[in-house]
């Protein structure tokens, strides 16, 4: 196989991978969105989120380095 074709099946590859990542994450989406409330599925949703993004440990971090140390 030649370079080029091996980078375009590499890409290709890469595409479908993300497609189906993406087709995964809106299944589960709309799976518990029309098994809930609006209220709840926002809630959970939004969660859902910032815990698989990983935005908590950074915002937790950023808290800890702002708060001034203890006095002793």
């Amino acid at each position: 196989m030649k370079p080029q074709a091996r980078r375009l099946a590499h890409r290709l590859i890469l595409l479908a991978a993300i497609g189906l990542f993406v087709a995964a994450h809106g299944a589960i989406l709309y799976y518990v969105s029309s098994h809930a409330t609006i209220s709840i599925a926002a809630a959970v949703v939004i969660l859902v989120v910032i815990k698989h993004l990983g935005i908590l440990r950074p915002l937790f971090a950023w808290f800890r380095r702002r708060r001034p140390p203890c006095i002793q």
